[in-house]
């Protein structure tokens, strides 16, 4: 399921890091953990945004859909348009856990939930300290965990580790975006007139032996 998920996702994150900046490899690791390795991706939501403001930032159409989802909060007062019984709760973290029903966005394409959840952390000064290292992945990650995208314990750590597992099926793969095909055309040619100048150097040696 996970090479699955990178070979299908991979493309549009490759083209929205070519676009605005954020790491491929961030990107895919945390749509990885919110959508369940693309098990969960109504809508073609990648990144579990809610309508929020209502505000497009690059991919948005205005589409949305309702969903059950679990929130974390530290009081017990927040509101939803649906909240389920026996909820909120204590968790072990210390938090108070929500299970409830709320907005989200919904999109045409995964490139476009891409593209908007991109332009969001781009646009807002809540993770300027983010962008300002999105040419370390990791660290990239851990600074847009410091600025609250995520409520779940643990979150940096998560998406860190997902994107060691992503790291290597990319490898493994040979999905690197920085691959062209005349790396392997050109050696290729290479060997193939190298084999046909020795196969002609030992017809021309036969040949003057006669």
């Amino acid at each position: 399921m996970k090479e699955a998920f990178v070979r299908t996702f991979y493309p549009p994150a490759v083209k929205t890091q070519k676009q605005t900046g954020i790491p491929a490899l961030f990107a895919l690791a945390q749509s990885a953990l919110e959508s369940g390795w693309g098990k969960h991706t109504p809508g073609n939501m990648l990144f579990g945004m809610k309508v929020g403001s209502g505000q497009s930032y690059g991919g948005w159409t205005g589409q949305e859909q309702l969903l059950t989802t679990t929130e974390y909060a530290t009081q017990p007062t927040l509101s939803f348009p649906y909240i389920y019984p026996g909820y909120p709760t204590m968790s072990s973290s210390g938090k108070w856990q929500y299970k409830v029903k709320t907005y989200f966005r919904a999109y045409p394409s995964p490139l476009h939930s891409l593209l908007d959840w991109a332009g969001l952390l781009t646009r807002s000064s809540r993770y300027q300290t983010a962008m300002q290292n999105r040419h370390d992945p990791y660290r990239f990650a851990e600074e847009v965990a410091k600025a609250g995208y995520a409520t779940a314990p643990g979150y940096a750590d998560k998406v860190k580790a997902a994107m060691n597992d992503i790291a290597q099926i990319i490898q493994n793969e040979g999905l690197d975006h920085t691959s062209s095909p005349w790396k392997i055309i050109i050696p290729l040619a290479i060997a193939l007139a190298g084999t046909g100048l020795i196969i002609y150097g030992v017809y021309s040696y036969r040949k003057n032996r006669k």
